[in-house]
């Protein structure tokens, strides 16, 4: 199921799978740590946040967050950060293979990026992405346990390093974004 990323979302996930240890334990405190960074990073505008979370397909849990253009959207971009005990942050250009591609020629081309700028992504079942959270590999266990044994989802818990990475990724890519979209305004 898709839940835009709110407080009262969160709520009503906690209480729907309470039972469910792998949430409560797992998913459940990064959700937390991503919210109070969502809050925390609340200037940086045309953002949308969601949580995808299925109990039976735990690989594709995830939070999304969909970079918004007003005036041009026939564009899909957006960053990933699947709900896993390992941080990372990913960046899609687009939902199909081909137009990845084309776009990533685009950027080296135009020397928008440099060619190993960051590691891309990509296998049989999975759109071409990059990956380019570069210091953080880790979620800090120790803010993690905090948000384990507490109820509340406005603590303003924030692991800096995530933070930190999540923050230079939009700095990095939400001009790429419009860079590409003023390239291709039809």
């Amino acid at each position: 199921m898709k839940y835009t990323f709110t407080a009262t979302n969160l709520a009503k996930l906690s209480e729907e799978y309470s039972e469910n240890q792998n949430f409560v334990l797992n998913t459940l405190p990064r959700l937390k740590i991503l919210h109070a960074i969502k809050k925390d990073l609340n200037t940086i505008t045309n953002l949308e946040w969601n949580i995808e979370y299925s109990p039976v397909n735990m690989n594709m849990n995830r939070v999304t967050i969909h970079y918004k253009n007003q005036t041009y959207k026939d564009f899909n971009f957006f960053y990933e950060i699947p709900l896993s005990l390992n941080f990372e942050l990913r960046v899609y250009l687009s939902n199909s293979s081909i137009h990845f591609i084309d776009l990533y020629n685009f950027l080296l081309e135009k020397e928008i990026l440099a060619k190993d700028q960051f590691s891309i992504k990509a296998a049989y079942h999975t759109i071409p992405h990059f990956i380019i959270n570069k210091k953080t590999k880790r979620y800090d266990i120790s803010i993690i346990n905090k948000y384990s044994y507490t109820n509340e989802f406005n603590k303003n818990l924030i692991d800096e390093n995530v933070k930190n990475d999540i923050q230079s990724g939009f700095e990095i890519f939400n001009p790429v974004f419009d860079q590409i979209i003023e390239q291709f305004k039809i």
